[in-house]
């Protein structure tokens, strides 16, 4: 089977009704927590670098940079905001697709959206067929690939921003069938460049990739129409094991991964999630001193070993990839939803890392990537917990923790104003929902 055709279709020929409304229920809400970390994440290192940078370029103005409001070319502006996107590391993850869906689809959407002077209908179809199509293709990858070093949020990240664009740019299905030819020569991102400012630059990367692939496609730039999938093409040589799952190519168009998406609720590596989760539940049923706890002991899956298992960070960014450290700024208090609690300072609080040196992190093969057990020995008890993120939350439920997360990141005022804008597709343009991210 063509991988490259069938997706390359699939993104052309899908409509918005194909959709569901779970499906367009969890695009919104992606949408309006990516809108909350981005924003957040205006004045990080990262994203004033990559922003100065596009700005420098002085290209044609065709989209805005949120972090600063100038206007740059679309690949520029998707590029900064990409990374901008990322920068904290709280947005959305999908554990098939092993990575960061909405940090590469989405900053593509609102820079093509904005230069084509496009609805929000016309970004929610472009974004809903883009994350469903590199949710898919990250499913095939795997975690072969992932385990390999390479970064999903990069890579399958760049052909779901190529969909993204191809549907933006009004591709036909062979143009489309072409870019995504083209993307899987330029999708790139390794997993050692986790705890540095170069993780948040693989969804800028992406979603600009995304952009140039599309364009070049339809300004005649010829490429393989089997460039995923041929000999020597993107999964022979990026660690795929060569099993393509079920999931990933049946049901296209019917049935929807995407929605399976996860959210973050702690500011830190999803990978810790179930284990602080886990904590959490410990903590309100026990009243754990710090000074008489004995050992920690967190059991997860082999694979979050090489990802968030940073033994004694120096820095707030590595601080986000420590079990050892979340754990003991947990057991102290410290809030793990605050961004601001990831700083330097607290990697050297002495405290804090009497306890960190306590923690075990125990590699569990009978664990899913989405478990964690935890015990805690404090004097003559021994507490052990379970916690499993894949365990489904009320849609209510959920949609009250990503207004409450992006109300506390936005203002109540600016997420309003997004779910508003969010709810009139129709009426509503790109260029209002970038007003209230460089506003």
């Amino acid at each position: 089977m063509s991988i490259t055709k069938l997706f390359g279709s699939y993104g052309f020929n899908t409509k918005s009704d194909s959709f569901n409304d779970e499906m367009k229920f969890f695009a919104k809400m992606s949408i309006l927590d990516w809108c909350g970390v981005a924003y957040a994440a205006k004045q990080e290192p990262v994203s004033k670098i990559v922003s100065e940078m596009v700005k420098e370029e002085n290209g044609v103005n065709q989209a805005r940079v949120i972090s600063t409001g100038h206007n740059v070319s679309s690949r520029g502006a998707a590029l900064a905001n990409g990374a901008t996107g990322h920068a904290l590391d709280y947005d959305d993850t999908h554990f098939l697709f092993v990575g960061h869906p909405t940090s590469s689809a989405l900053p593509t959407a609102l820079a093509l959206g904005e230069e084509l002077e496009l609805s929000i209908e016309d970004l929610l179809l472009a974004y809903m067929a883009g994350v469903e199509v590199s949710t898919r293709i990250g499913h095939i990858l795997g975690y072969s690939h992932y385990n390999a070093g390479f970064h999903q949020t990069a890579t399958s990240g760049s052909f779901g921003a190529t969909i993204v664009a191809s549907k933006l740019l009004n591709l036909s299905e062979e143009q489309t069938i072409n870019a995504l030819g083209l993307v899987s020569t330029r999708a790139s991102g390794i997993k050692s460049q986790f705890g540095t400012m170069g993780k948040p630059y693989h969804a800028g990367m992406a979603a600009s990739n995304g952009i140039e692939a599309a364009k070049l496609s339809k300004l005649g730039f010829v490429s393989r129409e089997d460039g995923i999938e041929c000999d020597q093409g993107f999964f022979q040589t990026h660690g795929w094991d060569k099993k393509t799952p079920t999931r990933a190519i049946e049901n296209l168009g019917t049935d929807f991964l995407f929605p399976e998406i996860k959210y973050k609720f702690h500011a830190c590596c999803h990978g810790l999630h179930s284990f602080l989760e886990a904590l959490e539940e410990l903590k309100q049923e026990n009243n754990f001193n710090p000074e008489s706890i004995e050992e920690i002991a967190i059991e997860t899956n082999p694979s979050w070993l090489k990802v968030c298992n940073i033994q004694e960070p120096k820095t707030g960014l590595e601080s986000k990839f420590s079990y050892k450290l979340t754990a003991a700024m947990s057991i102290y208090g410290k809030d793990t939803a605050d961004l601001g609690t990831y700083n330097d300072d607290i990697c050297f609080d002495e405290k804090i890392n009497n306890v960190r040196d306590k923690v075990r992190v125990i590699p569990n093969d009978k664990l899913t990537n989405t478990q964690s057990l935890i015990s805690i020995k404090d004097g003559t008890r021994d507490i052990k917990n379970k916690h499993d993120l894949s365990d489904k939350i009320d849609q209510n439920i959920l949609e009250n923790k990503i207004v409450n997360k992006s109300a506390s990141l936005l203002s109540k005022n600016k997420s309003y104003e997004i779910s508003k804008i969010l709810n009139s597709p129709y009426e509503s343009k790109v260029a209002s929902l970038v007003d209230c991210l460089v506003s």
